[in-house]
């Protein structure tokens, strides 16, 4: 695997490190008066943006719908650890701003190589 790959999956693994946490904190220690789509998709969108880096070519239609996948996977995984959680729920709409928040975070990256590419 390139350096660059490894990079981004180390990023990936250390956003998710950061969700899990996150999720495992009770309810009453969270931020009251937040739109929950606000946490939900910036923390998707990052993990999406690093998670199709991983990808040989990250700018192929497999690579940006396996990425989306995976993160959409791992909001749902993220759900369930909730179950664990005290004063936390699984959440379909949860599930749904986590791959609101991964689409926007492909949608960052394409822009982001399409500025980064015109400047070579």
């Amino acid at each position: 695997m390139r350096r660059r790959r490894l990079r981004a999956l180390a990023a990936s693994l250390l956003v998710y490190a950061v969700i899990f946490a996150l999720s495992s904190l009770p309810s009453s220690r969270l931020p009251s008066g937040v739109p929950d789509i606000l946490p939900h998709a910036a923390e998707y969108a990052l993990l999406a943006f690093f998670l199709v880096q991983v990808f040989a070519a990250p700018r192929r239609g497999a690579a940006l719908a396996g990425a989306l996948l995976l993160a959409a996977l791992l909001g749902l995984l993220d759900e369930a650890h909730q179950l664990l959680t005290p004063g936390r729920m699984f959440s379909l709409l949860d599930i749904l701003y986590d791959a609101i928040g991964a689409g926007l975070g492909l949608t960052f990256f394409m822009l982001y190589q399409r500025i980064k590419g015109s400047e070579l």
